[in-house]
């Protein structure tokens, strides 16, 4: 994957818990811009480009362009400012995410990132360029942001495929609530389990199953969040058949369990 071929420079970051709202609804700087969200939402503009940023997701902002910024929910994120180093690696980075909004799954690995990187020290607008422990931790999430770059690169295997997959997709993210079986979803499209989790990994980088789960978890996240409801009422929501094997399935996918999210993350 060509961006890992030039490694970003760490220059600052600060973590900011439950944010309400942002002190500058617009900002401009001379490096690459990174919002890493842990919880909440926020809308943003860069260029021309009007989306919002969730749970998981990471939104870069190109040097010398504006930035503007709404906070939705409560908003835990990180953010960073960092340099490439030179203009082909800018451009390579604005190539490969014209939408500058970067999905990524939740992790054990991403998540110990953003844990190490709160822990390190006091979290202030001080420049990271002599914290090598720092600079380490946002490398590993380099490699991350390369490999969701890597997806999109496989993205159209083929035209038929691509068209295939990607009801196959929308199929599985409007039926999440449901209770299903990929076999099933398989057969009804005229493939065998195996041809469908070929072809979907070949395309999305992650099993059927596996981009099921993520949807499920995603919605646990903010009924979790956004309601007082038991777990066992969002399990049911999740299509999960109790709170005990929801909890199961988020701590893994999380890296730690439902009540200790909500306590953490809920305003």
């Amino acid at each position: 994957m060509k961006l890992l071929e030039w490694l970003p420079k760490l220059k600052t970051h600060i973590y900011w818990e439950r944010k309400e709202q942002f002190l500058l609804k617009q900002d401009t700087h001379t490096s690459w811009v990174l919002f890493a969200v842990e919880s909440g939402r926020f809308n943003f503009q860069i260029g021309n480009v009007l989306d919002q940023a969730e749970s998981g997701d990471l939104v870069i902002c190109p040097p010398n362009t504006a930035f503007h910024r709404r906070i939705v929910t409560p908003l835990s994120f990180h953010a960073i400012t960092f340099d490439l180093p030179h203009e082909e690696a800018d451009q390579e980075l604005a190539a490969r995410f014209p939408d500058y909004l970067i999905h990524l799954p939740h992790t054990t690995r991403l998540n110990d990132n953003f844990e190490e990187l709160r822990l390190i020290e006091p979290l202030t607008y001080k420049t990271a360029d002599n914290d090598s422990r720092k600079q380490h931790y946002f490398i590993d999430i380099w490699y991350l942001i390369a490999k969701a770059s890597g997806r999109k690169e496989n993205v159209l295997p083929t035209a038929a495929n691509d068209s295939l997959m990607e009801q196959v997709a929308l199929h599985l993210k409007n039926h999440a609530h449901e209770s299903m079986a990929i076999r099933e979803v398989a057969v009804d499209l005229g493939l065998t389990p195996v041809q469908l989790i070929r072809r979907f990994k070949a395309m999305y980088a992650v099993a059927p199953l596996q981009y099921l789960t993520s949807i499920r978890i995603k919605t646990a996240c903010t009924l979790l969040l956004e309601t007082d409801w038991t777990l066992d009422v969002i399990a049911g929501k999740c299509s999960y058949e109790n709170g005990y094997y929801l909890s199961r399935v988020f701590s893994k996918h999380m890296g730690c369990n439902p009540s200790t999210y909500r306590k953490q993350n809920q305003y």
